[in-house]
Parts: C-alpha cells; structure tokens; sequence
C-alpha cells in the first residue's frame, strides 16, 4: 500500500528518535508480539527528496512507511531498510517493497523481536504466521497511537 503525501507526528514538534537507548528499548520490547494490522509505505519519502537533490535515480533501498499494531500502537518510520537476512542486500523499488510488506501483514504478522544494529540503531524483526522473517533497519522513527486505521 502506498501513499503520496504525509502528514506527520513530526509536523507537530515530536522529536524523532535515531539511537535506542535502555529505556527505550523496555518500552519496545513491550510490544514484542503485537499482531501487524496495517503496513503504509510512502511514495514520496525524505530519501527520495535526497536523491532527487543529488540526481541519484537507482531504484530505492530505503523507504518511509507506518506500522500499525493490532493495540492501537504505530510506529511512523524513515530511512527504513527492508532485508529477508541481516546478511541479505536490502529490498530494492516501492512497489515490490509494498507487495512483499503488504503480503506479511495480511499472513498475520507480528512484532517479532526488537533489536539493536552495532550503533545503538533500531532493527525491527516483523515474522509472519508461515515462519518468514523481515527485518526492518529503521533510520529514524516517531511512536504513537492510532485510533482509526488510514483508509487502504
């Protein structure tokens, strides 16, 4: 699923959090195991606004999306890196990305764990019911909640 503008919790002065620090990362892994009930994956991201200023046009690696749990949770994500294996080179253009995320949240996916790159940067383990994994390597990220889901 894909939208083309955004109006953010950033808009209205919350600071984004690019490190996770032991406070954190309680309040995250809290929500270890909330079921995936939306996936919203932005056209026009703040990498995209980047690579147009520099005249990169390689398809994209990095995306802006939401992820919304079934508690009433979301998290609004930037600089998003999408990989099936931390081993793995990250998943490449918008549409496959929103079809393979789109596919996990409607196999009943869940918060599967939360993690922590080498420089205290949030990695987001989403697994899905059929034993499928992806891992989201976030740049940057807001925490909110959500009373009505976005229309699809």
């Amino acid at each position: 699923m894909t939208k083309t503008t955004k109006g953010t919790q950033a808009d209205k002065e919350l600071p984004l959090l690019t490190s996770v620090d032991d406070e954190t990362y309680d309040e995250l892994a809290a929500l270890i195991g909330e079921r995936i009930v939306h996936v919203a994956l932005w056209e026009d991201s703040l990498a995209d606004a980047l690579a147009e200023h520099t005249g990169e046009t390689e398809q994209p690696t990095t995306f802006d999306l939401d992820l919304y749990l079934e508690d009433g949770v979301y998290f609004e994500m930037y600089g998003v890196a999408c990989f099936d294996d931390p081993g793995d080179d990250a998943w490449q253009g918008l549409e496959q990305t929103g079809a393979k995320l789109t596919a996990f949240v409607t196999g009943r996916a869940q918060l599967g764990d939360v993690a922590v790159d080498e420089d205290d940067g949030l990695v987001l383990v989403i697994a899905a019911a059929q034993g499928r994994t992806v891992y989201l390597a976030v740049g940057a990220w807001l925490l909110a909640e959500w009373d009505e889901l976005p229309d699809a």
